[in-house]
């Protein structure tokens, strides 16, 4: 995180990796991306089949959890919630938006 002193453009991303306390304690230095509702099996986005894990989620809040707590802390949760190259391959799994929350 120190690099953004000498980089403010440089990206901070926390993932579902991290538990959720370590992330919402980090918050205040404004992550980029912050996942929530991951899936880390291998094709667990395009097959009904999970064949285990890549690495364990710290983290298991759905989107909607994760939005309401951003929210709750004074922040806009901005949600990439379509991909036209997403939905043409049939995934059509949308994220909720900010009314939702």
């Amino acid at each position: 995180f120190s690099l953004r002193l000498f980089d403010p453009d440089v990206g901070l991303i926390l993932s579902t990796r991290e538990e959720a306390r370590f992330r919402d304690g980090m918050l205040g230095l404004a992550p980029t991306r912050y996942s929530a509702g991951s899936c880390t099996a291998p094709g667990g986005y395009t097959s009904g089949e999970h064949d285990g894990e890549q690495f364990s989620i710290g983290d298991l809040r759905t989107m909607s959890e994760v939005c309401s707590m951003v929210a709750a802390k004074g922040f806009d949760p901005v949600c990439k919630d379509w991909d036209r190259e997403f939905q043409a391959q049939g995934n059509s799994t949308a994220a909720p938006s900010i009314q939702q929350v």
